[in-house]
């Protein structure tokens, strides 16, 4: 199949420049235009001197097609494509390989450049803008051309077509990217995770015995500890992460297997890694592309032990038991009857250093310092006599709130909501008083701009210290910069403090 030079048609050179724009989605027009006339000129002639222009142009435009051409556009191109392979794939050819073999990722963004020096009539030692590994006259090869065709087609209809190397689904490698975004705790702007995860649950409840089980519960292992981290705030989610994982292992029973010791792939680690696998798990093109890379790395683990069911219900029940407790701990009855025996000394008054302690190193147990706020609401709530215990006991449960960056789970803001919202239903309720005296100095606020303006060590705890001294003068040393008890029972300070940790609970921040 001779080729006609570029030259000879400038069109060619301009279109090269637009499939690359829809190739990299910059490209301003209309995208479904620029296919329909690529493949209507592939139509025209399936087997003529252009069809290798136009069919590495359906290439570059095939992620598009797949993705976002109406069905009569993506139907135009793959029949064009289709044609193409059946007019040149069983013609003659004297080559050992050919670039379609190879990986496309690898090339593709080339193409802008090298398709229009295909026949610009320089042979390759003669062009110094040819760096391809690969002749010309291999790129021109019928079998070639059909075998581009051929990936096209895969690209836009996975899994319609044979004869061409492995490869993940586009929509797959989509998924593996929000998937991995989701896992290292930065989901892209596009990704609900809460959905994205719920998605592969629901397809394993469909159908927990078919092909795609494996690559599921690999994925949903994957993403169980970001899904109970308390980063999804929906309980839903976790619900029908359960469903899938419980509905998945009766198929896979007590399953037994002949891999030893270390056999099984490592898990847990890596979970981005791991995520990017169980994707690759979802389709036959993507397995294909595993195989290839444990050819090339050895110290991957191969296919089957990905597969074996033995495996697969080993970190089934892993995640599953992560899954419930999560979500016990997030959505459950939190128990904090078993703080009494802590943070209350046998004379009945509070061990107040150690409450504050747990609420000011949330850094290193999160669950403590939310067991350590919520205990303190509900001790203000049950009614100690004591009106300066009661103020320490309200102003930490509203610390224990803001000093975290996310709001608490719903297993501590049930409670949280309901008494404070009570404190600020019944300030509201007040006559009006007096002026407050103490304008913008409330201690909260000024601790907060020491704060902002000194370093202090991480065993440095100026809001602890203050709350010590508050409830304890004669146990605890003055703090720099001491408030009277007034100033910290003010009404506005009071307050401030309640709405500002209900605006946390509902989400305002």
């Amino acid at each position: 199949m001779p080729a006609a030079a570029l030259s000879d048609s400038p069109e060619c050179v301009h279109f090269v420049d637009d499939w690359d724009g829809i190739l990299h989605e910059t490209y301003g027009g209309d995208a479904d235009r620029a296919v329909l006339d690529c493949a209507r000129r592939l139509a025209a002639d399936p087997a003529g001197e252009e069809a290798y222009a136009w069919t590495l142009g359906l290439v570059m435009m095939a992620a598009h097609i797949g993705r976002f051409s109406r069905k009569d556009v993506a139907a135009a191109a793959l029949e064009a494509l289709h044609a193409t392979d059946r007019r040149l794939r069983d013609l003659p050819c004297a080559h050992r390989t050919h670039p379609y073999e190879s990986d496309l990722d690898d090339r593709i963004d080339h193409f802008v450049d090298d398709l229009p020096l295909l026949t610009n009539g320089l042979a390759e030692d003669e062009d110094p803008d040819w760096e391809d590994d690969a002749t010309k006259e291999q790129w021109l090869c019928p079998r070639d051309i059909a075998g581009y065709a051929r990936v096209a087609v895969d690209i836009i209809a996975p899994g319609s077509v044979g004869g061409i190397p492995p490869r993940l689904p586009a929509r797959d490698a989509r998924r593996a990217e929000d998937l991995r975004s989701i896992v290292w705790d930065y989901p892209s702007a596009a990704v609900d995770p809460g959905q994205e995860l719920s998605a592969y649950a629901r397809n394993l409840v469909a159908n927990p015995l078919g092909y795609h089980r494996a690559g599921l519960v690999v994925v949903l292992h994957a993403a169980c500890w970001y899904a109970a981290s308390g980063r999804i705030r929906d309980r839903r989610v976790l619900d029908t992460m359960v469903d899938a994982l419980e509905a998945v292992l009766p198929g896979l029973g007590d399953a037994s297997c002949a891999h030893g010791e270390g056999e099984h792939p490592e898990v847990g680690r890596d979970t981005a890694e791991q995520a990017t696998v169980g994707i690759h798990l979802l389709s036959p093109g993507g397995r294909g592309v595993y195989r290839h890379w444990h050819r090339e790395e050895l110290e991957t683990a191969p296919l089957e032990a990905w597969l074996c069911p033995a495996f697969l219900a080993t970190i089934a029940r892993e995640a599953l038991d992560h899954l419930r407790t999560g979500r016990e701990r997030l959505f459950g009855l939190r128990d904090t009857a078993h703080l009494d025996e802590v943070l209350v000394r046998p004379d009945g008054r509070l061990d107040v250093e150690r409450l504050t302690h747990a609420v000011r190193f949330r850094c290193r147990d999160g669950q403590a310092a939310e067991d350590a706020g919520l205990w303190a609401a509900r001790r203000f709530a049950a009614g100690p006599a004591d009106p300066r215990e009661r103020l320490v006991l309200l102003l930490v449960a509203c610390w224990s709130v803001t000093s975290g960056e996310e709001p608490p789970p719903e297993a501590v803001h049930r409670d949280l909501r309901a008494i404070l919202g009570g404190v600020r239903t019944a300030a509201a309720g007040a006559p009006a008083g007096e002026t407050c005296p103490h304008g913008d100095a409330h201690p909260w606020d000024v601790l907060t701009e020491l704060v902002d303006r000194r370093h202090f060590g991480f065993h440095e705890d100026p809001y602890g210290a203050h709350l010590n001294h508050l409830y304890a003068p004669g146990e605890y040393d003055t703090p720099e910069r001491p408030f009277e008890p007034g100033a910290w029972g003010c009404p506005r300070h009071v307050g401030q403090r309640v709405r500002l940790a209900l605006r946390v609970i509902e989400g305002g921040g």
